[in-house]
C-alpha cells in the first residue's frame, strides 16, 4: 500500500509522460483491487492526457463493464481495437466486445 500511496499523491508538475504512467498504473491497481470507481477516476485522468492509449482505454473499457455501464464499456474496447489493432489489449477487447454484445 505504500507505493500506492506514493503513486496516488504524486503528480510531477509537466512531466505528462509520468502522469499517465502513474495514473494508468494506480488505475490498474484498483482494477485488480475490484475497485473500479476509483480504477476509472486514474484511468480517466490518464486517457484525459494520452486519449488514445490502448491500454488506458482497455482497463476502462473493462472497468466500467464491471459497475453494468455497457454502454461506456463498448466505447473504450472499440478503441482499443482501433488504436492498436495487432496488440494483446485489442484481441483480449475483441473477445470481451463478443460477449457484450450477445
Amino acid at each position: 500500500m505504500k507505493a500506492l500511496d506514493l503513486a496516488e499523491n504524486s503528480s510531477p508538475a509537466g512531466n505528462t509522460g509520468i502522469n499517465i504512467y502513474l495514473n494508468t498504473r494506480v488505475g490498474y491497481i484498483y482494477y485488480e483491487k475490484k475497485k473500479y470507481s476509483q480504477a476509472i477516476e486514474y484511468l480517466g485522468m490518464a486517457e484525459k492526457i494520452s486519449p488514445r492509449n490502448a491500454e488506458v482505454a482497455y482497463y476502462l473499457g473493462m472497468s466500467y463493464d464491471k459497475i453494468g455501464e455497457k454502454e461506456k464499456a463498448r466505447e473504450f474496447l472499440l478503441r482499443v481495437v482501433e488504436f492498436a489493432p495487432q496488440s494483446d489489449f485489442a484481441r483480449e477487447a475483441e473477445k470481451k466486445l463478443k460477449k457484450l454484445n450477445k
